[in-house]
């Protein structure tokens, strides 16, 4: 039987690899990436398991909602390191305007934002001009998501070219038999995140690689869980002074006891009979410290992201000195990296008209570097007497209609009176005093 039962198997694993659409693709052994496999900490980690923990959404959250706040635009290189944004670029309202007929900016950046971050792969079908899905705001096409969870297989064909399958979505339209898709790769935009495959054809999840991170963290919240469902108690000994007559007495006994004391039970008084004598068990120290394990495990899956824990509102390393450079972290080590992942995934895949390389996709992070309002003053204040600020470009810093006057464009410093950079009233130092009268005049001689 086992000889017949291994080559039932390998048949069945031929069979899959030659027709890979008779799939069920539902059953989790075909989810390389997503399937659950048990750890150490004798639990499964999985998607579905891993993104329910609390850490995990707040950084869904703070990831997601950073990132679908930055304006995004294409910008065309000029001379001297001058840059001038192309608002009604294709690209630009791709992220602007709308990216297809039934979704938001907003929503496409956070969805791609997660996905390379969590999944490591994101996918957007490029939808052609002229396709009764893009959007009539602009006849450039669009963009839809496609969920990393719905690939299927990733293989390279007799052309040299990649080939995307992708499942049906789970949302099945009565009376419809949806099929897989497949994508070529120039139809498909798929952005990358490292850590990533031997082939480099995929990043690798980050609930894969670092597994034990996230097994850890759900064993200590379920025991929690477990812990507090049993009201905060770990349980105790049952003393029998006879016997029960068989093993189903004996279940029948514990079933009651235990039913009586749990739930909306637990608080209620119970009754010993047949001699039977109770003790619990004490809390030990370790239990009593659950609070900060799961602390603990949480700040561990915070570090898998660069995420400043502050911003989940744990504030245990968190002062008024030091919240503002975390802050700061947040943006270089956590956002930039993603941010630069998905601009230069724009630039390979979107740009198509970015033959010379002077065009460029780019996040803006000034909104979220931003001071407040008298640090940021005194900075414009310093960009304006070193005269590299005008007043116009302060004012669109500060998101405000600029000046229409020829003065809001100049450089040149206020509290100058030349381009020399002499100041006004510089011999107020003797009182206000002018000390033209023991000036000599043009003839040299003294008024």
């Amino acid at each position: 039987m086992g000889l017949l039962s291994g080559l039932g198997s390998a048949i069945r694993a031929v069979a899959n690899a030659v027709d890979p659409g008779q799939r069920d693709m539902s059953d989790p052994q075909y989810w390389a990436d997503f399937g659950a496999a048990m750890t150490l900490a004798g639990v499964e980690v999985n998607d579905s398991n891993s993104s329910q923990l609390g850490a995990v959404q707040s950084v869904r959250h703070g990831l997601t909602s950073a990132m679908k706040s930055l304006p995004a635009s294409v910008y065309r290189r000029g001379a001297e390191g001058a840059r001038e944004a192309l608002p009604d670029h294709p690209v630009t309202r791709l992220f602007a305007a709308r990216p297809n007929d039934r979704q938001t900016p907003a929503e496409l950046i956070g969805e791609l934002a997660w996905w390379v971050s969590y999944y490591r792969n994101a996918y957007c079908a490029i939808i052609p001009p002229g396709d009764p899905r893009a959007s009539e705001y602009y006849a450039v096409g669009g963009l839809e998501l496609l969920h990393p969870r719905r690939l299927a297989l990733v293989e390279r064909g007799l052309d040299g070219r990649l080939y995307y399958t992708f499942n049906p979505p789970a949302t099945i339209v009565q009376g419809a038999q949806l099929k897989q898709i497949t994508y070529r790769e120039d139809e498909l935009w798929h952005i990358r995140s490292n850590p990533l495959r031997e082939d480099g054809l995929l990043g690798e999840p980050i609930f894969h690689t670092s597994r034990k991170v996230f097994a850890r963290a759900i064993a200590v919240h379920d025991y929690g869980d477990i812990w507090f469902a049993n009201n905060g108690q770990s349980g105790g000994t049952l003393e029998h002074p006879g016997t029960f007559k068989d093993k189903a007495d004996r279940q029948e006994f514990m079933d009651n006891w235990r039913s009586s004391g749990t739930g909306r039970n637990r608080h209620r008084d119970r009754l010993l009979t047949h001699g039977v004598k109770y003790t619990p068990i004490k809390v030990t120290n370790a239990e009593a410290q659950l609070l900060e394990t799961e602390d603990a495990a949480d700040t561990g899956i915070f570090g898998l992201w660069s995420y400043p824990p502050h911003r989940a509102s744990r504030l245990k390393r968190a002062t008024n000195n030091n919240i503002e450079q975390q802050s700061l972290e947040f943006v270089v080590g956590c956002l930039a990296p993603l941010a630069i992942e998905i601009e230069q995934a724009v630039e390979r895949d979107l740009l198509l008209d970015n033959e010379n390389g002077n065009l460029f996709f780019e996040f803006n992070f000034f909104g979220l570097l931003r001071g407040d309002l008298l640090n940021r003053y005194k900075a414009y204040l310093i960009g304006r007497q070193g005269e590299w600020l005008n007043a116009n470009d302060i004012l669109r810093f500060e998101n405000m209609s600029p000046r229409k006057d020829p003065g809001g464009n100049d450089y040149k410093n206020p509290l100058t009176k030349d381009s020399a950079g002499s100041a006004q009233g510089v011999d107020d130092k003797s009182g206000g005093q002018n000390d033209s009268s023991s000036s000599p005049n043009e003839d040299g001689n003294d008024d």
